[in-house]
């Protein structure tokens, strides 16, 4: 069995805590991808400058335990105005089908992946491995990345496919 360190104590790398880091990694990435496909998007820079600073937000989240003065309220209210301000341009009337501009697709994925990782997180909180806050920042997260979602399509003309 291979191994890796949290907190300085050695954990086998199949242990819940590397398997939500490893969840936050694949949703990282998937944002990633998304700022690659935002090239032909109007305000595309703006957008691409907000996720960026999500994946760091994600970093912070991940290195919690590690560094607890990493996260706190102002970042769950700066994801919370963001989330105001994109579903307000882009507000919701109906279930969706997931979709659209290529970018909002791969925020899409970033979503599920980022759901995933709250799955992961619930037990370690319950465990007292991550703090309460992580678990909020992580839900707010979500939402946030389906408000960009749901922007990009309004601002690249492409119409949400209602269920």
């Amino acid at each position: 069995m291979t191994y890796c360190y949290f907190l300085n104590k050695r954990i086998p790398k199949d242990h819940p805590v590397m398997e939500f880091i490893g969840t936050l990694d694949e949703a990282n990435s998937s944002i990633g991808h998304a700022i690659s496909l935002l090239k032909d998007v109007p305000g595309s820079e703006e957008i691409a400058e907000t996720l960026r600073n999500v994946q760091r937000l994600i970093f912070r989240i991940g290195f919690l335990p590690a560094k607890p003065e990493s996260l706190s309220e102002k970042d769950i209210e700066w994801m919370e105005n963001l989330i105001d301000k994109y579903y307000g341009k882009a507000p919701l009337t109906n279930f969706i089908l997931p979709g659209g501009h290529p970018a909002a697709s791969q925020l899409h994925i970033a979503r599920t992946i980022t759901r995933r990782a709250e799955r992961r997180l619930v037990r370690l909180v319950g465990e007292g491995l991550y703090p309460r806050i992580a678990l909020k920042a992580v839900n707010r997260l979500s939402d946030l990345l389906f408000a960009i979602a749901l922007y990009i399509n309004k601002i690249a003309g492409v119409e949400e496919v209602p269920l």
